[in-house]
């Protein structure tokens, strides 16, 4: 028992430092560097198989695929950078597929909080909302389109592509979104919520 509540406190503290370091590169140079990643992957993994034996590496490895496995699809769309994915490989590899997957779900909600935050922030909030609306209802037009040529929904395309294709996406740093989650998860799991 002794053992396990030392793995726990020092995976803790080390997923700290590292979303903590990841968190800083992310908001200085908008980039998580592999040095950060790949030691934390390795350091999850070591520290787990020393001290669950062939559980913990099972563990570990589970994990860290798992993490990898959440975000790729955002990554391979275009949604995120490759750091915040290998974020989430050692935040796995450090703590078990069961806080990836619950990290994943709470950095969607920081996430867009801060998209949020943002947006209100520089005022952008309506134009951005009115422009996302533009981009659904122009996507909706063009299904209608394929399905059957009709004059009247092709004119409404036109125009609504027009007002819609200077939406951009709006930049944030995943990696504190990530950070975040972690947090909160780490929190809940204090005040008795059944996360591991």
């Amino acid at each position: 028992m002794k053992e396990g509540v030392k793995m726990n406190m020092l995976n803790e503290v080390i997923l700290l430092m590292i979303i903590g370091i990841s968190s800083y590169f992310d908001l200085k140079e908008r980039k998580i560097p592999n040095k950060i990643t790949f030691v934390g992957i390795l350091i999850g993994i070591l520290i787990n198989s020393y001290l669950g034996g062939g559980t913990g590496l099972l563990r570990a490895v589970l994990g860290m695929f798992l993490g990898l496995a959440i975000f790729f699809i955002p990554f391979a769309m275009g949604g995120m950078g490759a750091g915040d994915v290998k974020l989430m490989g050692a935040i796995g590899a450090l703590m078990g597929w069961r806080f990836s997957v619950m990290t994943a779900l709470y950095s969607a909600i920081v996430g867009g909080v801060m998209v949020l935050l943002y947006l209100l922030y520089t005022g952008k909030l309506l134009e951005t909302l009115k422009k996302m609306l533009y981009a659904l209802i122009n996507f909706l037009l063009q299904f209608a389109i394929r399905l059957g040529y009709n004059e009247t929904v092709y004119k409404a395309h036109e125009r609504f592509s027009k007002n819609g294709q200077e939406y951009k996406k709006i930049y944030i740093p995943y990696g504190v979104a990530i950070a975040g989650g972690a947090v909160l998860v780490l929190i809940a799991y204090k005040q008795g919520f059944p996360i591991f």
